[in-house]
């Protein structure tokens, strides 16, 4: 999806719940900015990247502007797949995650999901993001799927030998799931990115239980306690 400037700062607007005065910058050392202007005024400043960003990241955007830490990991985590850098870097032209990985062959596993279960309409390129730099957060995106570039990219901390194979897949199979069915929309008019197709299709993966109790577990280890 392509925002404009107006479509995105409505966006912004909705998912803040405040009035939002966007102003777009080539600026690449800083990406987001936001200034308070009385109780109920954001004055933003973003890169244009944020017109090609998914609605998903858009909104977590707008629910970080106002205020809501947690969400500023997805965004931070998708400005750090689209440009293959930490976000306060600068480079020309943003280079694509490398797709080898020491543990997970990531074309090998898009190819069997395509076929199996897509009936192969995937089209998007798929990669590993930049190597964990080892900084605490408070959450894991394990994946994310770039509609700009027709790009997944998989979190690092998944190529690892003690990461189940079944468990990277239905990662995978998740982020091709946005990429052929898209983002829906509710009766009331709001985005619905997991939608019911999205949650019949998804639970069709024949490892889907066992994913999601590998996925809390692996969470409590790498995160701590909630």
């Amino acid at each position: 999806m392509t925002w404009t400037p107006a479509t995105l700062q409505d966006a912004l607007r909705r998912a803040a719940a405040r009035t939002v005065v966007l102003t777009l910058t080539d600026n690449r050392a800083r990406w987001l900015s936001v200034k308070a202007d009385g109780p109920d005024v954001l004055l933003v400043r973003a890169h244009r990247t944020f017109l090609n960003a998914p609605p998903e990241v858009v909104d977590a955007t707008g629910r970080f502007i106002a205020g809501d830490a947690r969400a500023g990991d997805a965004v931070r985590a998708w400005l750090e797949g689209v440009t293959a850098l930490p976000v306060g870097q600068t480079r020309e032209r943003a280079a694509r995650p490398a797709p080898a990985g020491r543990h997970h062959d990531l074309p090998r596993l898009w190819a069997q999901l395509n076929e199996q279960y897509l009936q192969n309409r995937s089209r998007a390129e798929v990669a590993w993001g930049r190597r964990d730099d080892g900084r605490r957060t408070r959450s894991i995106r394990f994946g994310w799927y770039d509609p700009s570039r027709c790009l997944i990219v998989m979190n690092r901390r998944l190529d690892r030998p003690d990461v189940p194979e079944a468990f990277v897949s239905y990662v995978l199979f998740h982020e091709m799931l946005h990429e052929v069915l898209g983002i829906g929309e509710r009766a009331d008019g709001k985005r619905d990115i997991h939608g019911r197709l999205f949650r019949l299709m998804e639970r069709t993966f024949p490892d889907y239980d066992e994913a999601i109790r590998f996925e809390r577990a692996f969470v409590r280890q790498e995160l701590g306690p909630a």
